[in-house]
């Protein structure tokens, strides 16, 4: 009914609008392909034209970022983030305006998460299973040492790298 359809239109609506910004250049960086969706927006890679290095930006929707109490968590969010720095945690390199809107610049981690590893390969044995929960301990040990409670850990949010490495 009606509500699905006004739902299916909104979400059509911002993969247009997520579409446009591919291949626009936000201050510094060039975005190249959206990556997927967080619960407060869409998250990208990007090129640093100055830097020459790649990285993730997330985006804060455009419907959120007219709530000052949103735009406020995000800003919270990135200057938490800031206050770490560890080998298994996405290293944040900045927080931009843009138009009415936020964007947080990271560390792109070259990659799958583990939620698709898991859809793509089914159950991870678990000694490999228990390298990976050590890792994301050892994470979450550091932030919360600086003060710092993720509130959402689940494996859509937890990358193996190509190399091997874990990022939270």
């Amino acid at each position: 009914g009606g509500e699905r359809d006004h739902a299916h239109r909104r979400e059509g609506d911002a993969r247009r609008r997520d579409s446009a910004m591919i291949g626009t250049t936000v201050g510094n960086y060039r975005i190249v392909e959206r990556l997927g969706d967080g619960g407060m927006g869409a998250v990208f890679r990007a090129v640093d034209e100055m830097l020459d290095r790649e990285v993730a930006i997330k985006v804060l929707k455009p419907e959120l970022a007219r709530n000052a109490a949103l735009i406020e968590r995000f800003r919270l969010e990135a200057v938490a983030l800031a206050r770490l720095n560890h080998p298994r945690i996405a290293t944040l390199h900045g927080l931009e305006r843009h138009g009415e809107s936020l964007l947080m610049i990271m560390e792109y981690v070259r990659g799958e998460t583990l939620e698709a590893i898991v859809q793509r390969s089914g159950r991870i044995a678990w000694p490999r299973a228990a390298e990976l929960c050590a890792a994301v301990l050892d994470a979450l040990d550091h932030a919360h040492d600086k003060g710092v409670v993720h509130r959402d850990i689940k494996p859509a949010n937890v990358m193996l790298a190509s190399n091997g490495a874990v990022k939270v």
